[in-house]
This record gives C-alpha cells, sequence and structure tokens, in this order.
C-alpha cells in the first residue's frame, strides 16, 4: 500500500513539475514574443526618425530672394532665413550679398560710372544641405560704348558649419580636378553648341598644367580678415549633387566663360 502510495505521490509530482515547466515555457514564449514587438516597434520609431531627419535635413532653414537694384543695375541674391545658428546667419548673409554684389565693382574700379552700366543678374540654388550652399550667378552687362554685352557667370559657396566661404580647393581636390578636367573626352560640357565645345576645349588644352592648377587653387571667393576677394584668374566653381561644376573664363568670341562638368572626387 504504502509503494503504491508513493507511485501516485511520485507520479503527481512528475506531472506537476511538467506542468510547470511548460507553464514556464509558455510564458517564456510570450515574454520574448513581447519583447521581439518592443524592439520591432523601436526600430520602426527610430528608422522613421531617421527618415524623417533626412527629409528634413535641409529643410531646417529657407533661402528666400532679395534685389538690389539702382539705376540701371538689378541683381537678385539669396538670404537664409531661420537658420538655427544666429551668429553664423549674419556672417552667411552678408557673405551671400557682399559676394552677389561684388560683380559691380569689377567694372566700376575700372573707371566706368555706375551709371554707364545695364546689368541684370539672377541666380540659381545648386546645392542646400546641411553643410553647404551653392550659388551660381549670371546674368548680362552692358557698358555704354562698347559694342556687345557680355556674358556674367560667377559662384558662391557657403561652409554652413563654419559660416565661411570657401572656395574649390576648400572643398575638393584641386590636382585631382586638374586630372580630370584634362582628359577633355571624358568630359561634359553645359554648352550644347558642339562648335563652341571645342573652341573652349582648344583653350584648355593650351593651358599648362602648373597655370591651369594656379586657376584651380584660386577660384572662387575667397575670404581674407573677414573681407570677400574677387578670384584674381575669374574662375569659379559651384557643387550639384556628385559633381562640380568649374567656369573658366574665355574671350567673348567662345562665350566669355566656359563650364566643365567634373565628377566628384
Amino acid at each position: 500500500m504504502k509503494m503504491k502510495k508513493s507511485a501516485i505521490l511520485l507520479t503527481g509530482i512528475t506531472i506537476l513539475s511538467f506542468l510547470l515547466m511548460r507553464n514556464f515555457h509558455v510564458n517564456n514564449l510570450k515574454c520574448i514574443n513581447l519583447i521581439k514587438k518592443e524592439v520591432l516597434a523601436v526600430n520602426k520609431i527610430n528608422y522613421f526618425n531617421m527618415e524623417v531627419s533626412l527629409r528634413n535635413e535641409s529643410k531646417q532653414y529657407e533661402i528666400i530672394n532679395e534685389v538690389y537694384s539702382k539705376d540701371h543695375v538689378k541683381i537678385n541674391y539669396p538670404q537664409v532665413k531661420h537658420y538655427a545658428d544666429a551668429v553664423k546667419l549674419e556672417s552667411i548673409n552678408k557673405d551671400l550679398k557682399n559676394a552677389a554684389l561684388s560683380i559691380i565693382n569689377i567694372y566700376v574700379e575700372n573707371d566706368t560710372n555706375i551709371n554707364d552700366i545695364s546689368m541684370e543678374v539672377n541666380y540659381e540654388v545648386k546645392t542646400k544641405n546641411n553643410k553647404y550652399i551653392s550659388i551660381a550667378f549670371n546674368g548680362l552687362v552692358n557698358i555704354k560704348g562698347t559694342a556687345y554685352p557680355t556674358s556674367i557667370f560667377y559662384t558662391v559657396n557657403i561652409d554652413l558649419e563654419n559660416g565661411l566661404t570657401v572656395g574649390l580647393s576648400d572643398y575638393a581636390n584641386a590636382q585631382g580636378v586638374l586630372e580630370k578636367l584634362k582628359k577633355l573626352d571624358d568630359v561634359k560640357m553645359l554648352s550644347e553648341d558642339d562648335k563652341l565645345i571645342e573652341a573652349q576645349k582648344s583653350v584648355i588644352k593650351n593651358i599648362s598644367d602648373d597655370e591651369l592648377l594656379n586657376i584651380l587653387k584660386d577660384a572662387d571667393f575667397h575670404e581674407k580678415d573677414g573681407v570677400i576677394e574677387i578670384p584674381k584668374k575669374g574662375a569659379y566653381s559651384y557643387m550639384e549633387d556628385n559633381k562640380i561644376v568649374i567656369s573658366i573664363p574665355m574671350i567673348h568670341a567662345i562665350g566669355d566663360h566656359a563650364e566643365f562638368i567634373i565628377e566628384k572626387q
């Protein structure tokens, strides 16, 4: 009888242990599934926030249009609004305005009265993100007494992180750009006129590597002692997507300037 009771007790303990183990396993699975769901939910939130952050990357500030107008001179230029850093914002807007209006000085400095100039300049925003603003200006200038208008093209690149105006050599490898520029068969150009393209490429072929490198290193507005300086050799650049566009001055007969498209390094 005692053996029978012991067997029943043992069986009961075994069944109870099995039930406890099964209940523990089921609860464990529920807990694991709950954790998985929570992790998945957190990941979804993080991914959504990352997507929103990327979408809003270039929406943290706004670029608006301002106009300088005097006599027969009209220049549209960009200004930044709603940028988080107020000190940098003031510096950025000052540089954008000074660079845009600096084109006037090129003509006025040469004993030309501003009343003798007819000029209109517009701009395009080529790059707008959380690191750079890249602007291309273009227009026409007519000087009293000259036979034809001259095409104007210049650019300004702003490093938002430092609130500074930067040139090609600040954001790209000038030597690398030179090497690509010299491979003229692989370089695209903005002009769609085949004859003009060939004439402009011919000019580049005849510039020595040393001189062309100096032109590239001098390209764009430079900031010196808080003052924006015009590039002495007249070359400019801007960023757009994964490309750099280099503008090199030409004689009027072949377009006043030529724009070469270089893939970024």
